[in-house]
């Protein structure tokens, strides 16, 4: 979309700031440490969400503290991996191995090579329409500017700068000419993010049993059945691949996995068919975040008992609602539907996303990180 004098818009939505408030406590969540502070007179249930316009280039939509309720990580467990050079690397023809390490936020990272410079440390993100650079690199590799930009956050507006990247390099993949918005290391949190405009097309494995990735050429290849691994359908193209059968609470609904999110998100279409089959239904808490871009919006902390993806079920868990900009770029807003984001996903031994075959394939953990949610895979009837 373009505003004014030919201005892009850019939605970029990821919370940068985490607070969850109920009646007796408010817990701020800054990155990945966590302070008490006093609760607020009135926590308020109000979505508080702003208007936003459709965009040109759609962005990720949330970045948040790990949160789960009941399972809030205190100050003591906060993980924090010194960064290494990647040392894991195996070519096969098709593919790389490449050793990743977490950040602060518990996010898997790998090395991105930017016009034959590097390496730098890139998040993959599977819910971001493009691929994200930080200020910091930008201004080291002198990259020459591309047109400004308007860049729309969870609940306002500010100017942006892009640049021109020749070649991006990771593994054995290589993407040329591309335009990356440019935002403060302060929001991106790392040196930049690989989107859908990079790894659409590839097969992208989330190895967290051994904390690395493999990114691959995508292709058919032959596996014997196995208990304790599920593949699921998906639908879309570019990139969006959408689980277009999924249950929640027997609420028919869309989901889609985002790797780039630390939480996992419904949105008030789920929430208002949950309260509809639920008179009981209600919040447990409500949480404050806060976009790159400043400003704040609220969602609600609810229960979910479970969630089925075909014959992939989570039991047990919680889900914010909130409608964040993920929802509008995956055109499922009007609908009920859900983002699986990483909390959900770290539940598993490894996750594989086919997106030339359009399949996701889970591979159960014999030791998932925390109690909740439950995984499991069922019989199907």
């Amino acid at each position: 979309m373009r505003c004014g004098r030919g201005v892009d818009i850019i939605r970029i939505g990821k919370v940068l700031k985490c607070t969850l408030f109920s009646r007796s406590h408010a817990l701020a969540l800054w990155r990945n440490s966590v302070t008490v502070s006093h609760p607020p007179e009135s926590a308020g249930s109000g979505m508080g969400m702003t208007k936003r316009s459709d965009t040109r280039w759609p962005r990720r939509s949330l970045l948040a503290a790990g949160l789960s309720l009941g399972l809030l990580p205190h100050a003591g467990t906060a993980q924090i991996l010194n960064a290494q050079a990647a040392k894991q690397i195996e070519p096969d023809g098709k593919g790389i191995r490449l050793a990743a390490r977490e950040d602060p936020g518990q996010r898997l990272t790998v090395e991105v090579m930017i016009n034959g410079q590097g390496p730098f440390r890139f998040v993959v993100d599977t819910g971001a329409e493009r691929s994200v650079l930080s200020d910091d690199v930008a201004a080291r590799l002198n990259l020459p500017a591309g047109p400004s930009v308007m860049v729309t956050g969870m609940a306002r507006r500010v100017a942006a700068s892009t640049v021109r990247v020749r070649e991006l390099g990771f593994g054995p993949f290589r993407r040329h000419g591309l335009t990356l918005p440019v935002l403060p290391r302060a929001s991106v949190v790392s040196d930049g993010y690989l989107g859908l405009d990079a790894i659409d097309g590839t097969k992208v494995t989330f190895d967290f049993a051994n904390r690395a990735l493999r990114v691959e050429e995508a292709g058919d290849i032959a596996e014997t059945a196995r208990p304790d691994v599920t593949h699921v359908r998906a639908k879309g193209t570019g990139g969006y691949l959408r689980i277009m059968d999924c249950l929640t609470d027997s609420v028919a609904s869309i989901a889609f996995i985002d790797t780039g999110a630390e939480v996992s998100v419904g949105n008030t279409s789920l929430m208002n068919a949950l309260a509809t089959r639920n008179k009981i239904f209600a919040p447990q808490a409500y949480v404050t975040l806060t976009g790159v871009t400043g400003g704040e919006i609220t969602g609600q902390v609810v229960p979910v008992g479970r969630i089925r993806l075909q014959n992939l079920a989570f039991t047990n868990g919680t889900l914010i609602i909130a409608d964040v900009p993920d929802f509008a770029l995956w055109k499922t807003k009007s609908r009920p539907a859900l983002l699986i984001g990483m909390d959900y996903l770290r539940q598993f031994a490894s996750v594989t996303l086919d997106y030339r075959a359009r399949d996701i394939r889970f591979e159960l953990s014999a030791a998932p990180p925390q109690p909740l949610p439950g995984v499991s895979i069922e019989a199907v009837a």
